[in-house]
């Protein structure tokens, strides 16, 4: 246990545990960045031309990507990410940073693998010699590499920056301009139900942007708004970004995806009552009581009809198994349980059920056909019900570790339509362009989709990975009390 290691040892000792683990991650981190760069070089660009002028990367994957993998497939950092568990976004960092460090970077890395330096100054190395000429890293490592195992990191970078500033200012030139093109707006999750707004600014639009938001949070403090200023900071930029009284312009209407068991909807009897399962906003887990309030606010805790430009969507699912079996309108409910439309004497329409989720008469209960998956096709294209049901079920790009939202994902065959896939919702799931495009025209990769959802993505190297549909839950429910009733009774239990 780990309070029965350092029994008996002394201070030295410890520290000098603590500084031999840091020589050996040192040392595994050079061994896994010489590994990673090797794999990269058989993963040539020549892979990429295969893909032919309509498989090829869109235009923001062109202008984005790095120069250091220039030579490179598109396909290795999603391979890399698949073979170490992690993002692309962090598959890639880490590509850049091993091709670097093992070709130009060889100085740092042999001070790495020594011990002479951590990863942290490593990797501060890297992210501000990687633009220089290779003359000028020579240099620099000749003067900072002496004495960076005594120096912080914030002391490392300054001196190299400033060592930069004096023999290629060039460098950071280029490292600004990098950064401009790969300027995006993203959004951090942070947890409990917050997420961080991140915007890539220039230095000076960003200061500026700060400052007004500020004097505004200044401005209803002054007159009386008792909030925390960060909050008022916060309430403001989103209020400016939003401008919900701005009606001149043209309007846009954001998406919402709330996926919440029936269950998390009502009110809890009292603190004793049975715990309710979470809920999913946006992708991001949150309480019962947390989805409840946006409900709420939306005007929506009913269920009764969407907000403009919205819509509500009822998924059923297996209480056992989890899987989703229809998703169907509300109307579409009524009609599937039997409550038809019935015209009156006077020839007006009606609903036998309110939109608030009246009961209605018990005549029509039980005489509608019932609701269930769509029905294949012949067609190549998905129909409207096979599209709404395999983004509702998928959530996200089935690519492992990828995490695009279905509505800008393709809706793509298992087995190809051409060799004989039917267009039918077990052979179709949700696919980012990206991983869409490495699935029809890479080499070497295996993308099998099985009857029960499940997909299984292995790659050239022969790592395999599988995902599954999110479905209604992700922990094991209690059975029903009616499952009993269903099986047939067991010949072995007396």
């Amino acid at each position: 246990m780990p309070d029965t290691v350092a029994v008996g040892l002394s201070d030295l000792e410890l520290v000098a545990d603590i500084w031999a683990a840091d020589a050996r991650e040192a040392r595994h981190a050079a061994q896994r960045a010489e590994a990673i760069a090797a794999l990269a070089r058989r993963r040539a660009i020549e892979r990429d031309r295969e893909f032919g002028r309509l498989g090829g990367p869109g235009l923001d994957t062109r202008l984005r990507r790095s120069p250091v993998l220039a030579q490179v497939s598109e396909t290795f950092t999603a391979e890399l990410a698949l073979i170490r568990g992690c993002s692309e976004a962090e598959a890639e960092s880490l590509a850049i940073e091993s091709i670097v460090l093992t070709t130009s970077l060889t100085g740092t890395w042999d001070a790495l693998y020594a011990g002479e330096i951590d990863v942290r100054k490593m990797r501060a190395l890297v992210d501000l010699l990687s633009p220089a000429k290779q003359s000028v890293i020579e240099e620099i490592e000749r003067r900072v590499l002496p004495a960076a195992g005594r120096l912080t990191v914030p002391q490392l970078r300054q001196r190299v920056r400033r060592a930069l500033a004096q023999l290629d200012a060039e460098a950071l030139d280029k490292r600004r301009e990098e950064a401009a093109r790969r300027a995006d707006v993203r959004a951090h999750r942070t947890g409990e139900g917050m997420s961080q707004l991140v915007i890539d600014l220039p230095v000076a639009r960003a200061a500026a942007c700060v400052d007004a938001i500020d004097q505004y949070a200044q401005m209803l403090r002054a007159d009386g708004d008792q909030r925390p200023i960060g909050v008022i900071r916060a309430a403001i930029a989103a209020d400016l970004i939003l401008r919900p009284w701005d009606t001149s312009r043209p309007p846009v209407t954001a998406r919402l995806d709330v996926h919440a068991p029936i269950t998390s909807l009502r009110e809890p009897d009292g603190p004793e009552s049975t715990p309710q399962p979470a809920a999913e906003v946006a992708g991001e887990i949150v309480t019962a009581a947390e989805c409840r309030e946006l409900l709420r606010e939306l005007d929506m805790l009913g269920v009764r009809s969407a907000p403009a430009g919205g819509c509500v969507q009822v998924a059923v699912g297996d209480p056992v198994s989890g899987r989703l079996l229809a998703v169907a309108t509300l109307d579409q409910l009524r009609r599937g349980a039997g409550m038809r439309r019935r015209r009156t004497r006077s020839g007006a329409r009606r609903s036998s059920a309110r939109a608030d989720g009246d009961a209605p008469p018990e005549s029509g209960a039980a005489d509608g056909p019932g609701v269930g998956p769509p029905p294949p096709t012949s067609a190549y294209e998905p129909s409207t019900r096979q599209d709404r049901f395999i983004r509702t079920r998928d959530r996200h790009c089935r690519m492992p570790g990828c995490r695009r939202r279905a509505g800008r994902c393709d809706i793509d065959h298992g087995t190809a339509h051409a060799d004989g896939g039917p267009t039918d919702c077990w052979n179709l799931c949700c696919l980012c362009r990206r991983h869409h495009r490495i699935k029809t025209f890479a080499r070497g990769w295996s993308f099998q989709l099985l009857d029960d959802g499940r997909l299984i993505v292995r790659t050239p190297s022969g790592v395999s990975r599988e995902t599954r549909p999110p479905g209604w839950c992700y922990d094991s429910e209690p059975d029903p009390p009616w499952l009993e009733e269903e099986h047939p009774p067991d010949q072995l239990r007396c």
